[in-house]
């Protein structure tokens, strides 16, 4: 780590000793130098022996050494004697001190024995006791003064000035720690100590990838992926049939298919779903400018919008929800008014279809109506596409355009003559090698199906012509019989508001003159009659009491 040390450390500072304190180390001090033995004391310089006179030159040079170069000066003076005071020292003493110094094995110098920041606390330490306290004195007082620094300065230095950095290495980024009510640093929660019902619940939940999203997600929403081989029913495989009749507009030539495989080969060596999206666009699917299928048409499309929540399939009783159905591509009609798809009474129209949402029709923000055609690229380059995925997308697009139309035909009168629109949704989940087409619809006002009713093959030239062919007669659907039907119901709704309206006015209407004249009429003339007859019923009693 070079030395480094984490800014978020906490400094600690000196702390002030109090003079008690002080007192009792002094104390402790004094008690130990009473138990040194006698010839410790009595060779203390204050005797008045020039003992450093009588110190024998070779002494004083290894003792010199060892200050300089013992990087453990404070056990020293437990093994040294270099401060003899007795003036008849022979050199006999001479050399037994000199065996003294030489038992403890003198260790190898380091290059820096110390930081700077320690320089204050190796200084020498005397050998004498007078000089002990006195040293030890001087220390307690200058304790509280020493400026207060710690480790999160910017830098330490070497005891030869250089400075050690501070840097940290790549290895170890600086790490952000969180710390508790106390100021403690709280280490993060291993991730193995994490709860996998929240990993599960988050995964399965949001994620179109995970192995459990057709039978949590869609599946307790009333979404069902039903095999390809189930029977269908039939009014779906009726409509299923005209999908694959044949057209009056001419197909691509052959050197046109051959172009297409040609580009098919290269999207093979690796692709983004971008590049199937703009292949696909430029081959199978209409452009904008197209007359028959542009705006001009009614059609409108829109590409990566999320579609409406209020649309999407949601059980309350399920704890699983649908992702938030957002196709590469859907098709459905436009909500301009420049357009021609809807009239401005049919748009007025669409405002009464759910009674607590007035924008119930619109599909997505930019306003697309009633979509019909859903379409989810992926890519089999190497860009984790998947048409399992593809198809979970689709499951929940199609939903949500069942949902739009269903909305419609409640809103319809109850009467047998007028006819519901045909709630059938499209959608192609596709990548560079393969389309799969899939139909949907909605029974018992509760289910929906989704189940595929095409696969072809892209780099084979008859399949590539089948799902061109297909493609354009869902097109054609849509903006023709679908549309129609779409536009007589919202006129059959505008009829029956406007029918609704006029009975409402006419119930609030206040009576006029010629009505109130006839009730007044109507009551004197019961009046007149009820008094005629209490005046015969009289005349009677009258007769009776005469007899």
């Amino acid at each position: 780590m070079n030395g480094g040390v984490p800014k978020a450390q906490t400094c600690r500072s000196r702390v002030q000793l109090s003079k008690a304190l002080q007192e009792t180390l002094l104390v402790a001090i004094a008690g130990t130098l009473a138990g040194l033995p006698r010839n410790h004391r009595e060779h203390s310089p204050e005797s008045g022996d020039p003992a450093e006179e009588a110190t024998p030159a070779p002494a004083r040079k290894r003792r010199l050494d060892g200050t300089e170069s013992d990087p453990l000066p404070a056990k020293r003076p437990r093994l040294t004697r270099t401060d003899t005071q007795n003036p008849g020292v022979e050199g006999e003493k001479a050399e037994q001190a000199d065996e003294t110094t030489l038992q403890q094995p003198q260790p190898r110098p380091f290059k820096h024995p110390y930081a700077s920041f320690l320089q204050d606390f190796v200084d020498p330490v005397y050998s004498n006791p007078t000089s002990i306290h006195t040293f030890v004195s001087e220390w307690l007082d200058s304790v509280g003064d020493r400026e207060k620094q710690c480790r999160s300065d910017s830098h330490l230095q070497h005891s030869d000035g250089e400075s050690i950095s501070r840097q940290l290495t790549r290895s170890a980024p600086e790490m952000c720690y969180t710390r508790g009510t106390d100021g403690f640093v709280v280490p993060p929660t291993p991730a193995s100590t994490r709860s996998r019902a929240t990993e599960d619940s988050v995964s399965s939940t949001a994620s179109v990838r995970h192995p459990s999203y057709r039978q949590n997600n869609l599946t307790s929403n009333g979404i069902y992926v039903r095999h390809d081989r189930t029977q269908l029913p039939d009014y779906i495989s009726g409509q299923v049939e005209t999908l694959r009749a044949e057209r009056d507009s001419p197909s691509p030539s052959s050197e046109q298919i051959d172009g297409y495989l040609d580009e098919l080969g290269t999207l093979a060596e690796g692709c983004t779903e971008a590049d199937v999206e703009g292949f696909l666009e430029d081959t199978v699917f209409p452009k904008h400018s197209d007359r028959a299928y542009g705006r001009s048409s009614g059609l409108g499309s829109a590409k990566s919008a999320l579609m409406s929540s209020h649309l999407i399939p949601n059980n309350p009783e399920s704890p699983f929800r649908v992702s938030g159905p957002k196709p590469d591509l859907l098709y459905g009609y436009s909500g301009a008014l420049r357009d021609g798809a809807f009239t401005q009474p049919q748009f007025l129209a669409q405002t009464s279809l759910h009674p607590q949402n007035t924008r119930f029709a619109e599909a997505t923000t930019q306003g697309l109506r009633f979509p019909f055609f859903a379409i989810e690229f992926k890519a089999a380059g190497g860009t984790r596409g998947d048409l399992w995925v593809a198809t979970n997308q689709c499951a929940g697009a199609s939903s949500a355009c069942l949902n739009a139309v269903d909305q419609l035909n409640t809103s319809l009168p109850k009467h047998p003559s007028v006819q519901r629109v045909d709630n059938l949704s499209y959608s192609i989940a596709v990548d560079n090698n393969t389309a799969q087409l899939y139909i949907s619809w909605k029974e018992d006002d509760l289910d929906y199906y989704i189940q595929r009713v095409g696969a072809f093959l892209l780099s084979d030239p008859d399949h590539f012509k089948s799902f061109r062919k297909q493609v354009r007669n869902i097109l054609d659907w849509g903006k023709d019989t679908h549309l129609t039907q779409i536009r007589d119901a919202l006129d059959t709704i505008l009829e029956e508001n406007r029918k609704n309206a006029a009975e409402h006015a006419k119930s609030r209407q206040p009576p006029s003159d010629g009505s109130a004249a006839t009730a007044s009429n109507k009551r004197k003339s019961s009046s007149s009659r009820a008094e005629t007859a209490l005046d015969s019923t009289v005349c009677k009693d009258q007769a009776a009491q005469e007899v």
